[in-house]
């Protein structure tokens, strides 16, 4: 998700003021990084402060931190005209592709952590921690990352389900209780079987987390705890690139702290399960 399209997502939540400033952001992006703020606050009959607060709410530390993201992203412009807005790069070599993708990787990440809300975290890691049940839910590339995230928790002693067959996945769905804990993975957040899946956990009674992409998409609007992420996806997709490292990262986050706070209860298996699999290496 770019600095720009997020700020088009969330453009009617923002206050008056923000969606001048926001409009001023969208249709001067291209000499944008050649503005200092004062003129950019002049521009929009506001104050220096309410520049700030904008970029701020974008996840970003001010307007000089803001303007650095959107250089990184206009680039990506530039090279997206050039392909095709395809993560395949005909005619580049190899050792191009491979700095080129490192960095859309790191780009990902690093933008994933600045706009993630830590008190959806927390709230997140205080309802897995009290689950009686955890439950995985993802299709496609997605449902990589649900069985991913199943075989971690695991592994730290939790009761968990992750059924990548929609079958399997509304007769697991349907079983959930109060108490329980369910996690959809959809990076658009927009797949028609897991808004399904989601109505029916809701019906259940059990607590809903969606690891989703920033912006405020259907699914992330139906669960109860959203772990927003960042990624510099393209349009034409090989499979999915970045937005799978965000999210998997997002769930390592997730996972670690869980572990974390329950750091006494969990160790004793967490040892248990490594002497087993120790057994099973030459």
């Amino acid at each position: 998700m770019s600095t720009l399209s997020c700020l088009q997502d969330m453009y009617s939540t923002l206050t008056p003021v923000e969606q001048r400033i926001a409009t001023y952001f969208i249709d001067n992006n291209d000499v944008l990084v050649k503005k200092p703020i004062l003129e950019v606050a002049e521009q929009c009959g506001t104050s220096k402060s309410a520049v700030v607060r904008l970029c701020k709410r974008l996840g970003f530390n001010g307007y000089k931190d803001f303007l650095n993201d959107l250089s990184a992203e206009i680039a990506l412009k530039k090279r997206d005209k050039m392909y095709g807005h395809s993560d395949i790069y005909p005619s580049s070599t190899v050792a191009n592709i491979c700095n080129l993708v490192t960095h859309n990787a790191i780009q990902a990440l690093e933008s994933t952590s600045r706009i993630l809300s830590k008190d959806a975290m927390e709230k997140a890691v205080e309802a897995i921690s009290k689950a009686k049940r955890l439950d995985f839910y993802g299709a496609g590339n997605s449902g990589i990352l649900a069985e991913d995230a199943d075989m971690k928790f695991a592994r730290i002693g939790y009761f968990t389900k992750c059924c990548v067959d929609v079958h399997r996945q509304l007769l697991a769905a349907s079983t959930l209780k109060a108490g329980d804990v369910a996690v959809f993975f959809s990076y658009y957040g927009t797949t028609k079987d897991i808004l399904d899946l989601h109505d029916i956990v809701k019906e259940q009674g059990a607590t809903t987390i969606a690891i989703t992409c920033v912006g405020g998409n259907m699914l992330a609007k139906k669960a109860d705890i959203v772990l927003e992420t960042a990624s510099t996806e393209s349009l034409t997709r090989s499979g999915a690139m970045t937005s799978r490292l965000a999210m998997l990262n997002v769930l390592d986050m997730l996972f670690t702290a869980v572990a974390s706070k329950n750091y006494k209860k969990v160790k004793e298996v967490l040892d248990r399960s490594a002497v087993l699999v120790r057994r099973e290496r030459y």
